[in-house]
């Protein structure tokens, strides 16, 4: 599979931090997604459970029933497009074994090594994400600068063994150093330096788009205003190249990819 691929993000929750409660409904999140196959994205990562700061877990089955509906409608029609799951919880993962989608997006990282190695024999990927602590914790004590470059390295190494371990091939193996989720805006710089040095190394996924951390550097309230700084992010990642970004505002990153 190529690098530098786009993941157009779809939340279906009432309270993500930047479009919750748009794409709550079924029908309004499959019209998302289709919207955004049609701006270019390689890849839909559809998620039911807000990981902003502060967010309240929910239950593996309140998670599935706000993806079921979404996931019968899609499937009902040919996408041609691979979709992919935000969940942290084995229920779901093991649920999503039976179904046509193909990747795996764990905010944790840290799946239970019989749900993993169901994944492994389906075929599927994996895409394991750093985050310290939890959503509702992770801003109580973020990790600073070098600190935080140090465990997410040590994190990679770890879950990419741990991974083959359980049947998956290193090209089914993506990592994600978790920007925003439990750094400061300081870490958040330093591991996109990092980041980029490391693509020729790991098979990264980086999501920053419309991050808190840009509006705290730039004095951008509405995370909707905070696209274009986004994209110039997601523009030099693209360049390490990364494997894939996760992204809100797939459109103008496709346009920006076409002159790589």
């Amino acid at each position: 599979m190529p690098n530098n691929l786009i993941m157009g993000v779809v939340n279906v929750t009432p309270d993500s931090f930047s479009d919750g409660g748009c794409f709550f409904k079924p029908e309004d999140a499959v019209d998302q997604v289709l919207r955004l196959i049609d701006d270019g994205a390689d890849i839909i990562d559809i998620g039911a459970e807000s990981s902003r700061p502060g967010a309240e877990l929910i239950s593996s089955d309140l998670e599935w029933q706000r993806l079921e509906p979404v996931l019968e409608k899609l499937f009902q029609r040919d996408v041609g497009c691979q979709i992919s799951i935000d969940t942290n919880k084995d229920e779901t993962m093991l649920r999503l074994v039976d179904t046509p989608v193909e990747i795996i997006n764990d905010i944790k990282g840290g799946a239970s090594r019989p749900t993993l190695e169901a994944l492994a024999v389906k075929g599927m990927t994996y895409i394991a994400m750093h985050m310290h602590h939890t959503p509702e914790t992770m801003q109580l004590d973020p990790l600073d600068g070098d600190d935080a470059v140090r465990k997410v390295e040590a994190f990679f190494e770890s879950t990419a063994e741990r991974l083959q371990h359980c049947g998956f091939s290193l090209d089914r193996i993506w990592l994600d150093p978790g920007i925003g989720f439990g750094k400061t805006d300081r870490a958040n710089i330093a591991l996109i330096k990092s980041s980029m040095a490391q693509a020729s190394t790991w098979p990264l996924v980086v999501g920053l788009s419309r991050k808190s951390f840009i509006g705290r550097l730039l004095g951008i309230d509405d995370p909707l205003e905070r696209d274009h700084p986004s994209k110039m992010l997601e523009l030099a990642l693209m360049l390490a190249p990364v494997k894939a970004i996760r992204t809100h505002d797939v459109a103008t990153l496709r346009r920006l990819r076409d002159h790589l």
